[in-house]
């Protein structure tokens, strides 16, 4: 990289990191050249339309780089998908520096392929996290060079919040997360954490009352169905329920607008209790661990456990954190 302007080349398909990725791109648009590579249709290319950010359909990495000639690669990181990878590969055999963007704090080697012989090699040789616990656990589990970028996307996120109106329901909303799926592409097996999503509703509706709600709203992860939850959800005719696909309501509507929000580890129970709602961390199991940031108390391995107390609004604030853009640059340049 000389000293001209830089050239980044910016590939994701994940809802977490593309959200992430676009917000960091929007921050600093006019210091660079961006050019995105996203599938159509997709998480990324869906964020990309709401900001008016243009990209380029991914096809051949190497024949669309070779083009490009970028400077630097940032790819995000997930599960749903690995067209990021051949992009990696390229910029890793022509000395191109690779920025592999961290969105939360689970499954970080296994976005990689871990287990799987050969895992490391999609790893970038930059690991960008966005607060001091993620930074920890990429530290701890010996991702390459991490480096402290600020979360400007939870910082938009927070600051467009406090000026929409609140439509405030006595509902409790429960964030579904593909917890089968990740199970089983990661350990073979989609009961290895000893619990799946169905089974964690099953215990919030068979402990409902405690919440003190009137209704259950069910929101979907976007690779689930409503198929899978409206046949055992009969059971439980006595309460009402709904469930919302998740492009068909605002998320950030639908946490402000909760009397109280129950997920496993997903980043929008974490924005949630930014947003300052009553929030529960809820893993029924003996071998996972928390990884949110929230207050001990508000996690829970068992429903039994939930007080009155803990359906408390919490109080949480983002830190400053991280480097800025001509600090980042300054980091890439001195790995050349």
């Amino acid at each position: 990289m000389g000293a001209d302007r830089v050239r980044f080349a910016v590939v994701s398909h994940d809802a977490g990191s593309s959200e992430l990725l676009c917000a960091f791109i929007l921050q600093h648009r006019t210091l660079a050249s961006w050019n995105i590579f996203a599938k159509v249709p997709s998480p990324m290319a869906t964020i990309c339309n709401r900001y008016n950010l243009p990209f380029t359909p991914i096809g051949d990495a190497d024949k669309q780089l070779e083009a490009l000639s970028p400077d630097i690669l940032l790819f995000g990181t997930g599960w749903q998908e690995r067209c990021e990878r051949p992009y990696v590969r390229y910029c890793k055999a022509h000395a191109i520096p690779t920025v592999a963007f961290l969105d939360h704090w689970t499954n970080y080697r296994e976005r990689f392929g871990y287990p799987d012989e050969g895992w490391k090699e999609n790893l970038g040789e930059f690991t960008a996290v966005s607060d001091e616990k993620a930074y920890e656990l990429a530290t701890s589990l010996k991702l390459p060079h991490p480096v402290k970028l600020p979360n400007y996307y939870l910082e938009g996120l927070i600051e467009e919040a406090r000026k929409r109106p609140v439509t405030a329901s006595n509902d409790l909303l429960f964030l579904s997360e593909p917890t089968d799926a990740v199970a089983e592409r990661s350990y073979g097996d989609p009961l290895y954490w000893g619990f799946t999503q169905y089974t964690a509703l099953k215990d919030i509706l068979d402990h409902f009352g405690q919440f003190e709600c009137e209704k259950l709203i069910i929101r979907l992860h976007p690779s689930e169905t409503s198929s899978n939850y409206e046949t055992f959800l009969k059971e439980y005719s006595h309460i009402p329920v709904q469930i919302h696909e998740a492009h068909s309501v605002d998320l950030t509507d639908e946490l402000l607008n909760a009397k109280a929000v129950i997920g496993f580890d997903t980043m929008a129970l974490y924005t949630a209790a930014l947003f300052e709602k009553p929030v529960i961390s809820y893993l029924p199991s003996n071998i996972r661990k928390f990884l949110l940031p929230l207050p001990k108390e508000r996690q829970l391995n068992d429903l039994d456990e939930l007080l009155p107390e803990l359906l408390t609004p919490l109080n949480l604030h983002i830190n400053e954190f991280g480097m800025d853009f001509a600090s980042f640059i300054q980091t890439l340049r001195k790995a050349d």
